[in-house]
């Protein structure tokens, strides 16, 4: 007689371990909502540098200073010179003489003098500090910001992604949502075709 080799079997919880929806759902949108909350500080920081650099000719990042000074008529290199150091406390880093002005080269600045009529016209140009440091923030030229900015890249195509799945029914992704995201796209590569 021949005895039958039995191979016991595992018995699997297949309903604990098959994926649940809508706990996925849940964790993603736990986590969309927290990760969310962390981003919107960086976000308003990236939309208003944004904006100003959009719009460099309101928000500049300098301020221009103008100034108008009466100095004695034809007067030449070192006598402008001394006359400049006594009326003003800008440095001049170079000046370049023609016969009917002078060229300044100021220290934050540029200008000129009229010889024939003794007027000096300089002026100088002074940083705004915020809308400069939310320029170089936008422009990664902050040290150490490009870790910064890369985490935040990862964070929003987080949201962005983690945003399919978390939305049932009629205003869900593949009921609503891939219209709006194909319109974001075919937005973006209209641009390619506006000079």
């Amino acid at each position: 007689m021949v005895k039958s080799h039995i191979i016991p079997t595992i018995p699997l919880k297949l309903k604990n371990m098959s994926w649940n929806k809508k706990k996925v759902q849940r964790w993603f949108r736990n986590l969309h909502r927290d990760i969310g909350y962390l981003a919107v500080g960086i976000t308003l920081v990236y939309a208003l540098s944004g904006f100003f650099l959009s719009h460099k000719n309101i928000f500049s990042a300098t301020k221009t200073e103008e100034f108008t000074i009466n100095f004695p008529k034809e007067l030449q290199g070192d006598d402008f010179i001394n006359h400049w150091n006594t009326n003003t406390s800008v440095k001049v880093n170079h000046l370049k003489e023609s016969d009917n002005q002078i060229k300044l080269f100021l220290e934050g600045g540029t200008g000129h003098y009229d010889k024939a009529s003794g007027k000096v016209y300089y002026e100088i140009y002074k940083k705004r500090p915020i809308i400069t440091f939310l320029n170089q923030l936008h422009n990664n030229q902050k040290k150490g910001w490009i870790y910064i900015a890369d985490i935040y890249a990862f964070l929003l195509i987080f949201l962005a992604v983690s945003g399919l799945v978390i939305v049932n029914g009629k205003n869900g992704f593949l009921k609503r949502g891939v219209w709006l995201m194909v319109l974001g796209i075919i937005i973006v590569i209209l641009f390619v075709f506006i000079n």
